[in-house]
């Protein structure tokens, strides 16, 4: 019988369309977790010192540089905005904040943000931050469970310690620096999908964050594609939701956004070009390279269909095998792509990214994984540098966190004359972010035997009594822990 791997890749993609058009039967995403690390107490002590180490520097080197690293400029848009959600279309109309931009977010958004008008600007830069911190840690903690990691003192260290490192990434520090809502979207969505799959309220984190920015409805089609159609219908109706309480509470406004739905999501174009070098997007990309024009959007809207279908694909049948924290990464990393605007902040996706690789280095034991992904922090990661508005050095400026992206030549077109060093520098994290996605992808795809159906809940626990308590600790003989690239959740 010819093996998956032998296959070519035509066949491989009717086969997997076959076993999810066939239903065939899915491995449920459910309770049981049995990984945790050697010494959990020794972790958590570590872990939580490094948290502490990581925050304190943060925190400092933000108080050092608050003219420009707690300005949180997209914030003051939202804060601005809120006071014109009851003037009908005015909320929609005009811009805000000190780079009077306009406010291009369902009235929903707007309302979350009326709530707390009453701590003013000052109380609301801290409330945004420790929100948007207290979203990071949710998601690194649900990522270390989606891969089988039991609740306790151990995940606290590993999750802690995490924390200490993708704090430092530099999507995550603009979002922090803008004031932006990737990170609390982010663990709406992470979270909802960390839960098991026989939970009636499934779905509510991703109907709430795609009511709040409709890029993440992504995540009803994943849950439609993997069968779980109680949990679309819930994040379908928690979606529904969101429209009717903004309808209900600013029906002027409501009315007027659903109404002009494009030509409001395109108003930020007029203030900020699809093709700077800050959109890392397919769109952002051929835009830098041919202008805007009728080839730019063809190319990506080809681009996004090839890439689109084969990551659901993928993520379908990663999950249908068990995997579920790859095929949540794959489909984020599609809404990224396909999205025709995607800052360089929106990369938060970067998290959950890290943590798999992270997990994948640990069990696998080869230097080659800890050295994909120290790369992988190297480049993602915010570096203080002091560059200028067209990405040069320049020794005026104060210490900021730079991606190495930025480093590429940028503003004035100078875009449209990279060298090809420049271009994959400048387009680096969507290079990046394909690479590693269609590496998913092609793995998943042509590999079925790298991804198992694991045991029923029922049988789990029989396995682990057999397998004796060594059985708990990652990386054991006992145990031997399966690579989450390419198969196991982890969850026996």
């Amino acid at each position: 019988m010819e093996s998956p791997t032998d296959m070519s890749l035509p066949r491989v993609l009717v086969t997997s369309c076959r076993e999810l058009l066939t239903l065939a039967p899915r491995v449920p995403f459910g309770h049981e977790h049995s990984r945790e690390p050697r010494r959990p107490g020794r972790v958590a002590l570590v872990g939580g010192a490094l948290m502490v180490l990581s925050l304190g520097l943060w925190a400092l080197w933000t108080y050092l540089n608050r003219r420009d690293m707690w300005h949180m400029l997209d914030l003051s848009v939202y804060h601005d905005a809120v006071h014109r959600l009851r003037d009908g279309d005015r909320i929609y109309t005009e811009n805000y904040g000190k780079w009077e931009l306009p406010f291009i977010y369902p009235p929903i958004s707007g309302l979350l943000f009326y709530v707390v008008l009453p701590l003013g600007f000052a109380g609301l830069k801290w409330f945004m931050a420790s929100l948007s911190l207290l979203s990071l840690f949710a998601v690194v903690w649900a990522s270390w469970g989606m891969l089988g990691y039991r609740r306790g003192a151990g995940r606290f260290g590993v999750s802690a310690a995490t924390f200490a490192v993708v704090l430092w990434l530099e999507p995550v520090e603009w979002t922090l620096v803008w004031g932006q809502i990737n990170l609390l979207l982010l663990a709406l969505i992470v979270l909802d999908l960390a839960l098991p799959d026989d939970r009636r309220y499934k779905g509510i984190g991703v109907g709430v964050a795609a009511g709040l920015k409709l890029t993440p409805a992504i995540f009803v089609v994943y849950l439609l594609i993997t069968r779980r159609f109680r949990a679309a219908a819930v994040a379908s109706g928690a979606f529904v939701g969101t429209v009717l309480v903004g309808l209900v509470a600013a029906p002027s406004a409501s009315a007027y956004y659903w109404a002009n739905l494009v030509s409001i999501s395109g108003k930020v174009n007029s203030k900020l070009s699809v093709g700077t070098l800050n959109n890392q997007s397919v769109q952002g990309m051929f835009t830098r390279m041919l202008g805007d024009g009728g080839a730019a959007t063809g190319l990506w809207l080809l681009l996004c269909l090839v890439i689109g279908a084969l990551g659901l694909l993928a993520a379908a049948r990663a999950s249908l095998y068990g995997n579920e924290l790859v095929g949540v990464v794959v489909t984020g990393g599609l809404s990224l792509f396909v999205s025709p605007i995607s800052w360089s902040h929106h990369w938060v996706w970067v998290v959950p990214v890290f943590v798999l690789l992270t997990h994948t280095a640990l069990t696998r034991a080869r230097p080659l994984w800890w050295w994909l992904t120290g790369t992988f922090f190297v480049f993602f990661a915010a570096w203080p540098m002091r560059l200028n508005v067209f990405g040069d050095w320049d020794g005026a400026q104060t210490l900021q966190p730079w991606g190495l992206i930025w480093l590429a030549p940028r503003d004035g077109d100078r875009e449209r004359h990279w060298t090809p060093i420049e271009f994959v520098l400048g387009n680096g994290y969507l290079i990046a972010g394909i690479v590693l996605t269609l590496t998913l992808v092609l793995h998943i795809l042509r590999d079925r035997t790298a991804l198992p159906t694991l045991p029923a809940p029922g049988a789990a626990s029989t396995e682990a009594a057999s397998a004796g308590e060594g059985a708990a600790e990652t990386g054991t003989p006992e145990s031997p822990a399966p690579d989450p690239v390419s198969g196991g959740s982890g969850r026996r």
